[in-house]
């Protein structure tokens, strides 16, 4: 996977800005375009709601209007030299539109927004920066409102060795560490207190892999919590962003358990890029 196109979802909040400002970063070292996409949601009427209608289609084009304001505002006051920047809006909910334009637009990497601080309700039912992570088929990149210096040059990579048997999935990490020119730490969390070299044979496939960029193994042999673990690793190691691969969990999974990605989106202050398993 090469990164030719980027989306960028825009609400035109402060974090969704945040993003777009990473995304041009990202496009102008790898040549890429961007793709801003602003959603609204008005449900379709019924054929009994005579004159509806004609009160809601002026309110969505006013709507329209102003949000093609704001995007010239938001390329104008940001240096975006030869980077090729799409404006699209769409009157769906917020995960058809993003499905749609990825699959139509061929669309590579999905960088969008989230606020640093969450509240309880979005603790307990998540946020849209959290159902992309769910959703795409395609890499997130998750950018907190509150990280302004970009800088990928050391990125932590949470992988389970225990259940990994194919380097290729890693191809988007590899792709954008190599645009970035990124050290990667692969971080391994486990409660086994077996031999290490156990994993030797994975670990030389995905040095393999990444060969040309440079790497470092970490083992945690731990009982605490992933992200607690995690959490430590970023601070110790001076990480500037975390990469995780998501589990493609059924939903009643998805109801019990919790999900150890979306939980690390909502705790870390730093980027974190997700690819979801084959």
């Amino acid at each position: 996977m090469k990164i030719n196109k980027i989306l960028v979802p825009m609400d035109y909040s402060p974090c969704a800005e945040n993003a777009f400002r990473t995304a041009l970063v990202l496009a102008k070292k790898a040549g890429a375009s961007i793709q801003v996409v602003s959603v609204t949601h008005v449900p379709h009427l019924h054929a009994e709601a005579v004159g509806a209608a004609s009160i809601i289609q002026p309110l969505l084009q006013e709507y329209h209007e102003q949000l093609d304001e704001q995007f010239e505002k938001l390329t104008s006051s940001n240096d975006i030299q030869d980077i090729e920047v799409v404006n699209s809006k769409y009157n769906a909910p917020l995960h058809n539109a993003i499905y749609s334009c990825t699959v139509q637009n061929e669309c590579d990497l999905i960088v969008t927004g989230t606020k640093s601080q969450h509240g309880w309700l979005t603790k307990l039912i998540g946020s849209n920066s959290m159902d992309m992570i769910d959703r795409a088929k395609i890499p997130v990149l998750v950018i907190p409102e509150s990280c302004e210096s970009i800088n990928f040059k050391k990125l932590g990579v949470a992988i389970d060795y225990s259940d990994f048997d194919d380097p290729e999935i890693l191809a988007p990490l590899r792709d954008f560490a190599t645009v970035n020119f990124s050290q990667l730490c692969f971080l391994n969390v486990t409660s086994k207190q077996h031999k290490l070299f156990v994993y030797d044979d994975i670990k030389l496939s995905i040095s393999n892999y990444f060969n040309g960029l440079k790497q470092s193994y970490h083992t945690f042999t731990d009982n605490r919590k992933l992200e607690d673990i995690l959490m430590e690793a970023i601070n110790d190691l001076h990480l500037d962003m975390l990469f995780m691969l998501p589990k493609n969990h059924s939903v009643l999974d998805r109801m019990i358990n919790k999900s150890h990605t979306k939980a690390m989106a909502s705790k870390t202050d730093k980027p974190m890029m997700t690819i979801h398993e084959k």
